[in-house]
């Protein structure tokens, strides 16, 4: 879930070469790269804290954290709005002057401080019955209560946080998101192993470190004298009329991902939540490492790319060889899942490595939907996705719902990443109307299959360390030597990534 804006076309190089072009992609490049370090911090610290977690918590209160974590995150998301996506609009492109803008960002923060104090209220409100429902007991409420207080400051903080986006000043943007991962960690850590307090340190932990930031974020608009609140009625229905209609595929990307969890408890309770979890999180890892970093360099990239006369057999191109790559990746990670569990975690936790190859190559899969979706941002139809995301989300829960109850957990596994390819190909399918590429689909196909099954056979065949080596090394062996992957075919991809 991520917003960006679009790089217009260079002016045509004079005579002395184009002076501008590069700088500017450059410049894109690292401030997307800056962007997107609070989101990589959190996952990679995420990923960090499942050790703690398993050792203090244990298997059913860690899927009591995993319940709760999908819970702030479906209320963060409704009570967003996706306001900032108005505000850009607002902001940026339609203010006539600094007047103008300081108008806008008044309004902005009037009317999200209006709707993160509603979102506080019927937060609490629901503690009790959605802590019955969701966790089995009206006693858990302080843990649902909780969550209220950090959905209120973490939306609260996207007003100065979009307002240094808009402006352009990609450090203290970094700084406040990274600032936020960091110190919620550290007050998890020191709740939860050094004082002990079990899951509501974790929760705690969370919301004094939105606190911390949402007032760094408003102090900064102090500082620069944009600390005030306006509400013009005309500009709030304006933006609402904007941002509403996004709401509805935010939900669906959070179906995608998050939603079954829910279903997990209700059919197997928490502990299974927590075996799901610990698997999917490891899995995440490809996401912080590859995949995330990898979609910030190309959002701006391709807007380069397009301009050149055989664009589309570039962007065609690309897709093979970020899918070498990130199936290698996944391949490593799923292979090494085994050694990783055993580890760091508990023993009552290995089940979960049988997760971890679903979780990274829907990952991958994700990426493909990346690259295959940019004919839509290139020829202005992004407004086709909400309804391949829904489409999209639609299935994963008619799939959870059938192969949960069946197959537990592992249902829930096969349904992601079943859910995934069908979004990469639904996607790649309405692309291809509006922009079609030559994409190199056996190739691509051939590549999955083979990271898949390398994956497989490393976790089935021998519970030995040098098999699962072998398998991860027998990849590059088998798509180079049968020619699935050409060397030269890595080229735009690792220049690509050099560039990032």
């Amino acid at each position: 879930m991520t917003d960006g804006t679009a790089d217009r076309p260079a002016p045509h190089a004079t005579e002395a070469g184009p002076p501008r072009r590069r700088p500017l992609l450059r410049r894109l490049l690292g401030e997307s790269a800056v962007y997107g370090l609070g989101g990589v911090a959190n996952q990679a610290l995420a990923i960090i804290l499942v050790p703690i977690y398993a050792r203090q918590l244990g298997l059913e209160n860690y899927g009591i954290v995993a319940i709760l974590t999908t819970t702030l995150s479906l209320s963060t998301l409704v009570a967003t709005l996706a306001l900032p996506h108005a505000f850009f609009r607002s902001y940026l492109k339609e203010a006539d002057g600094e007047r103008a803008q300081a108008g806008v960002l008044r309004t902005t923060l009037g009317l999200r401080l209006l709707v993160s104090s509603i979102a506080l209220l019927v937060l609490l409100a629901l503690s009790v019955p959605l802590a019955a429902v969701l966790i089995g007991g009206d006693d858990a409420w302080p843990l649902l209560a909780l969550i209220a207080p950090i959905v209120f400051f973490d939306t609260l903080n996207l007003v100065p946080l979009s307002f240094l986006r808009a402006e352009r000043r990609p450090i203290p943007y970094a700084v406040i998101a990274f600032s936020r991962a960091v110190i919620g960690s550290v007050l998890i850590i020191a709740f939860v192993v050094v004082l002990d307090i079990g899951v509501i340190g974790v929760v705690l932990g969370s919301a004094l470190s939105a606190l911390v930031a949402a007032s760094a974020g408003l102090a900064l608009l102090a500082r620069d004298g944009r600390l005030s609140i306006g509400f013009d009625r005309s500009l709030v229905r304006h933006m609402l009329a904007f941002s509403l209609p996004l709401v509805p595929a935010s939900v669906a990307s959070w179906t995608l991902n998050l939603s079954d969890r829910y279903l997990i408890a209700a059919f197997d309770g928490a502990a299974a939540v927590g075996t799901y979890a610990a698997g999917y999180t490891v899995g995440l890892a490809i996401n912080a490492l590859a995949i995330s970093p990898f979609t910030l360099a190309w959002g701006a990239a391709y807007w380069e790319i397009s301009r050149q006369d055989n664009a589309r057999e570039v962007i065609g191109r690309v897709l093979t060889g970020f899918t070498a790559l990130a199936a290698f990746a996944a391949l490593g990670l799923s292979a090494l899942a085994t050694d990783v569990f055993r580890l760091l975690l508990t023993p009552e936790f290995e089940p979960g490595r049988f997760v971890t190859p679903f979780s990274a190559f829907a990952y991958v899969l994700y990426g493909i939907f990346t690259i295959v979706t940019t004919g839509l941002n290139l020829e202005s139809q992004t407004r086709r996705l909400p309804l391949v995301m829904g489409v999209t989300a639609a299935a994963n829960v008619a799939l959870n719902v059938l192969l949960i109850p069946l197959l537990g957990y592992s249902g829930a596994a096969i349904s992601t990443i079943l859910s995934y390819g069908l979004l990469a190909v639904i996607a790649g399918i309405v692309s291809q109307r509006y922009y079609p590429v030559p994409w190199q689909l056996t190739r691509v196909v051939a590549l999955l299959a083979v990271g898949g099954g390398l994956s497989a056979a490393a976790l089935l065949g021998p519970d030995h360390v040098a098999w699962r080596l072998a398998c991860i090394g027998a990849y590059p062996l088998i798509v180079i030597g049968l020619r699935i992957v050409p060397a030269a075919l890595l080229t735009p991809i690792t220049r690509l990534l050099r560039r990032s």
